[in-house]
């Protein structure tokens, strides 16, 4: 088949070019050594933020502990917001589009209190329409969404603890 024939070369001279010009793939990046055992500070223990940065630690190779104690790193969550914002209204005054938005504001201390990530705020939202006619459907949808954003925080949280291991 000269058309794979084709393909195949076209495919590999394209991963030679990227090999020469210094691309790679990232793979799995490393937490700073510090922040192997970790103990999360949250605003409640209960809270399912704490659980995100639980998993997303652990998937990164740390070893999260409800003992401060034991821990070798603190990731203190300082503050949460969740906000909704009218963005626009209809004639009669009923609500058309809202804006949901996630903050956390967080940093990570070692285990004897010194600053290893200076405070950092992440803040994601989205557009949201409303449907005035279905409002039970569109309250779990923006629910939903409140969840997706919850995720993404800690996502992006990650992201900023990753580059500052980096350095």
């Amino acid at each position: 088949m000269p058309g794979l024939r084709g393909l195949t070369v076209l495919i590999g001279g394209g991963l030679l070019l990227l090999g020469g010009c210094g691309f790679h793939l990232r793979g799995e990046q490393a937490l700073p050594d510090a922040m192997a055992v970790t103990y999360i500070q949250g605003k409640s223990e209960f809270d399912e933020l704490n659980d995100d940065f639980r998993d997303a630690l652990e998937s990164h190779g740390a070893r999260v502990t409800n003992n401060r104690e034991e821990a070798t790193a603190i990731l203190r969550i300082q503050d949460t917001r969740k906000d909704r914002d009218v963005l626009s209204v209809d004639l009669g005054g009923k609500v058309l589009e809202i804006k949901i938005r996630r903050m956390v504001r967080f940093m990570v201390l070692s285990a004897d209190n010194q600053p290893l990530i200076d405070s950092q705020t992440v803040t994601v939202s989205r557009d949201f329409v409303f449907n005035k006619d279905d409002i039970l459907a569109k309250e779990r949808e923006a629910e939903l969404i409140g969840d997706e954003l919850r995720r993404d925080l800690v996502s992006l949280s990650m992201l900023r603890i990753l580059a500052a291991a980096d350095h």
